[in-house]
This record gives structure tokens, C-alpha cells and sequence, in this order.
């Protein structure tokens, strides 16, 4: 009699067990990479974007930043008349505005809402902001009218703060949500010229208090 060749039941289910158990691990890492390599290519494409406005700014006035803004809602206004936009937040009354600011009026997210890299929560931006046609959220800082605010080795008039992929998650800084310094005629990306060191602050896992995660910006648009 010839003997039949074949795995049993019982076998077959053990196989398919263990090829769904690895399954279960790798796809994850694999998405999750996928996403990650998405994100920073998104933020590499807002960076662009919003300097390419910056400098077109800086020439309306004269070739610099300074003096072009009195508040908040000045850099609002000047960055919405150049950039499509589906939403508009105004400021509150002390950032120069009429309304909630960002985060109340719904361009940007709530207190508690968005993470630094290391797991605490940002609080509320009450300067103005926008979402844009592509989904990205900004929000917008003041700081100096004359571009005299001491960061790093430069002076800046405030700050951008991007989200490029809106409210879906991770909501969380140097994954999806990055920060710049409005200088008087460029965007300096956070991480670079002596405004966090991405050694520190870009720690993947790290729950450190000084990983905010604000160094990815510069070091993703470097890689």
C-alpha cells in the first residue's frame, strides 16, 4: 500500500496560526514605516510651500519681514491672502484679533488634544491660524513687530506651527506637527542655528522632558 503524503488538520492549523501571529507583528511595522516616510515627506513639501510665501511676503514689504506685522492677525492675514485656504481663525483681542484664537475657532487643536514627542500635552494657540486646502493646520505665534526676538543665533518675529495632516492622528510633534521661526526674511526650522538640538529633543520612544520632539523639523528636512 502506498503511503498518502499530506499535513494533517491539525498541522494546517498550526501553520496559519503562526503565519497570523507574524503577520500580526510585521504589518504594523511595516504601515507604521510606510507612515512615518509619508509624514516627513509632507512636512518637507509644507516647509517649502510656506517659505516660498514667506519670501514673496518679504517682498511686498520692502525685502524684509520687519515691520509687516503688528500681531498675530497681520501674519494671519498676510500668509491666507497667498495660501488656499478652506478655514480662517482670528485671534483673540491681545494677538490683535476679534475671535477664539486657533485652537477655540477650530484651525488647530485643543489644549490636551496634541502631544510633544515624549507624551505630555501643548496647551491652546490663541494667535491666529488657518486649514488649508490640503488639510494642513497653521498656527501662528507674534512675538517682535521689528524681527527682534532673540532665538538661536538669529532674531525672529514669531512663530509657525504646521500640523500636515490636520487633525488625524498621531497629533504630535516631530511626527506630524513641526515648528518654524518667522525670521525677518526666511523660515529657520526648529533644530537648526542653535534652537534645539534634535540630539535631545528628536528622541523616538524617549519620554524624556527635554524630547519635545520641536528638533525633527530641522533634522527631517536635512535627511
Amino acid at each position: 500500500m502506498k503511503k498518502k503524503l499530506g499535513f494533517t488538520l491539525a498541522e494546517t492549523l498550526i501553520v496559519i496560526a503562526i503565519i497570523g501571529i507574524i503577520a500580526s507583528i510585521v504589518t504594523p511595522m511595516l504601515f507604521g514605516t510606510t507612515n512615518d516616510a509619508e509624514l516627513k515627506a509632507a512636512w518637507k513639501k509644507s516647509y517649502s510651500d510656506l517659505a516660498q510665501v514667506t519670501q514673496l511676503i518679504a517682498i511686498d514689504n520692502g525685502g524684509t519681514l520687519a515691520g509687516a506685522f503688528q500681531n498675530s492677525e497681520d501674519i494671519g492675514n498676510a500668509y491666507s491672502s497667498k495660501l488656499n485656504f478652506i478655514k480662517k481663525c482670528s485671534a483673540i483681542a491681545s494677538y490683535g484679533g476679534s475671535g477664539g484664537g486657533a485652537s477655540v475657532d477650530g484651525c488647530w487643536h485643543l489644549n490636551g488634544e496634541y502631544n510633544f514627542l515624549n507624551g505630555n500635552t501643548d496647551s491652546n494657540v490663541s494667535g491666529a491660524g488657518f486649514i488649508l486646502n490640503n488639510g494642513n493646520l497653521i498656527a501662528l505665534t507674534f512675538q517682535d513687530s521689528s524681527c527682534s526676538y532673540t532665538s538661536g543665533d538669529y532674531t525672529r518675529c514669531g512663530l509657525i506651527a504646521v500640523d500636515v495632516n490636520g487633525f488625524k492622528a498621531p497629533n504630535t510633534y516631530g511626527k506630524d506637527i513641526f515648528k518654524v521661526s518667522l525670521v525677518s526674511n526666511a523660515l529657520i526650522p526648529y533644530g537648526a542655528r542653535g534652537v534645539t538640538d534634535p540630539d535631545t529633543t528628536c528622541i523616538e520612544g524617549s519620554t524624556a522632558t527635554t524630547n519635545s520632539g520641536y528638533g525633527c523639523a530641522a533634522k527631517y528636512l536635512y535627511e
